[in-house]
């Protein structure tokens, strides 16, 4: 896979043209103000896409510029927002409030958005800390909890045709005990790769991520290095998400008037390989392969349809590089080796205030055991639905969310387990697996120009394995192994309910410098009494350029 993808990016390079921006890293605070963007005023562009994340900074500047049409309609946290992502994007947006106040040295800081840059004819260059500060605390635990985490993120371009962004963090942490439950039996860590841990709750983490960035030809960019990639509209997405490690991949983007066609080839991680029983070791851990496309066509400028494919095999196939396949014919043609799914997604924007979105996507759909309604395995499909609502009942900057996810048992597994939807143990997709059904309600809400309220409420419906069987939720698990071929059900196994809330207040001290304060109350109500765990987790963060580290699961 890495000599193919090398291969391929010589050849590109050498092609290049004119000239492609990085992408701005995905964070759900930071791309709720586009989405606020793209419903109120993303009509007013031509066939605007953000169903696939995270999105070019050239590409966020057009709407930034477009929605700087209509300033004088705005309202103050709106003007801040605007300016905010304007400051942020100043290579692209060319912002006139760009500039800091205050420097160091005269050297330092010259921009509100970089530490150091650069601007010269043939090189630009900007230069960020992160950091991440966290303390708490957990009702089911004595110890404090922490975060803290230091690195640094570097983006540019080379000639103006050659894009480059590069991220690396190290981070030690004691998380709730939940999060600690989580990676002790799934052995698992959500959103990382390696980690280390020790026979107590504290873990350390090496986190990075790189990739180049070019034009083909007007209409064709390339992304080529080790990062992620989140695909849909809604709080989760059932088709790829950011739950899981970054990997390796190749990704061409076309677009071409109200169509965008994205490739993504990718090297992942089957499994790994334990030094012990907490921990992963060194050695060569076992890998896969995964090949995706997507059609998304503009229907009008408010209405955005997606249809979508991907195939996991066991390693990589030159017959899948073709870009305009039908990879389930190819597979048949193989003799049907690989994990293969299905499906598409929407968005339908209404009224600049409203946003509908949904997923759809099947492995297996057989109709006459639909009809008969007697819980046949083979019918495995997940959906999504949602809403949402922006400036909700006029208040300006209250934004509301509903999602409504299901995944019926043994979706995205596979009867080879190291075929199944998964990346360094953890699901591609939603965080829960399979066997699911989940509720989602977000209210976020802006009163002053620096801070910013989120609540959360997640309450999911799911059935765990018991006694050695497979009923359908890991994915790690063997569909060969599964309970029976029919009467499967949704929650079927050890019946589990899960209720999360979350209210977060954001204060923004300076550009991308934050202050969190978080509560979290999470009762997991298990019908084995054993597993129930109800917690009460406080905590106050300090961050720099970098997201905030989500567990909402």
């Amino acid at each position: 896979m890495k000599k193919l993808l090398a291969f391929f990016a010589f050849i590109l390079i050498s092609q290049v043209l004119p000239a492609q921006s990085t992408f701005a890293p995905y964070n759900r605070d930071y791309y709720h103000l586009i989405d606020r963007l793209s419903i109120k005023y993303g009509s007013q562009l031509d066939f605007f896409q953000n169903t696939h994340k995270p999105l070019q900074r050239s590409y966020i500047s057009d709407l930034i510029l477009k929605a700087n049409e209509f300033r004088d309609g705005m309202s103050s946290q709106d003007l801040f927002n605007l300016d905010y992502l304007s400051n942020d994007n100043w290579m692209w947006t060319k912002s006139k409030t760009s500039d800091s106040k205050k420097t160091l040295w005269d050297l330092f800081y010259l921009k509100k958005s970089d530490l150091y840059y650069y601007n010269g004819e043939n090189f630009k260059f900007h230069l960020n800390p992160v950091i991440d500060f966290t303390f708490g605390k957990d009702s089911d635990n004595d110890e404090t909890l922490f975060t803290n985490t230091r690195g640094a993120e570097a983006y540019g371009s080379i000639d103006g045709k050659i894009g480059f962004y590069s991220f690396l963090s190290t981070t030690q942490s004691r998380f709730a005990q939940y999060v600690f439950d989580y990676v002790r039996g799934d052995r698992a860590f959500p959103n990382e790769g390696f980690w280390k841990n020790n026979d107590n709750n504290d873990f350390d983490l090496l986190h990075a991520r790189g990739y180049l960035t070019f034009n083909l030809t007007k209409s064709i960019g390339i992304q080529a290095g080790y990062d992620k990639n989140f695909i849909g509209n809604g709080l989760r997405s059932m088709v790829l998400s950011d739950f899981s490690s970054p990997y390796l991949f190749l990704k061409l983007q076309t677009r071409v008037g109200r169509f965008q066609y994205t490739n993504i080839f990718s090297q992942l991680t089957e499994d790994i390989i334990f030094a012990n029983g907490v921990s992963p070791g060194d050695g060569n851990y076992p890998t896969k392969f995964m090949s995706f496309h997507r059609l998304g066509v503009n229907i009008s400028k408010s209405v955005e349809i997606g249809l979508f494919e991907t195939v996991i095999l066991p390693k990589a196939d030159i017959n899948l590089f073709n870009p305009v396949i039908f990879y389930r014919a190819i597979e048949q043609q193989r003799g049907s080796p690989g994990n293969t799914l299905l499906g598409l997604d929407f968005k339908v924007n209404v009224k600049d205030k409203y946003s509908f979105y949904g997923q759809f996507l099947i492995d297996e759909f057989v109709i006459d055991a639909l009809r008969s309604g007697n819980g046949d395995w083979r019918n495995k499909f997940g959906v999504q639905l949602g809403v949402k609502y922006i400036d909700a009942f006029n208040v300006n900057t209250l934004d509301l969310q509903v999602e409504y996810n299901i995944a019926r048992p043994y979706f995205y597994a596979y009867d080879d387990p190291a075929l199944s939807y998964t990346n360094y143990r953890n699901p591609l997709a939603h965080p829960l697996g399979a066997n699911f059904k989940e509720l989602v309600l977000v209210g976020r809400y802006q009163p002053i120009d620096k801070l910013n309220l989120t609540g959360k409420i997640i309450r999911s419906t799911s059935g765990e394995d018991d006694a050695g069987l497979n009923n359908g939720g890991n994915l790690l698990l063997s569909t060969d192994d599964r309970i029976g071929n029919l009467g499967n059900t949704i929650g079927q196994g050890v019946t589990t309910t899960n209720t999360y809330l979350e209210l977060t207040g954001t204060y923004m001290l300076k550009h991308n410098l934050f202050i969190d304060f978080r509560n979290v109350l999470r009762n997991f109500d298990s019908a084995i009494d054993s597993r129930d765990l109800n917690s009460f987790i406080t905590s106050i963060s300090l961050r720099f350029n970098i997201a905030k580290r989500e567990h909402e699961f």
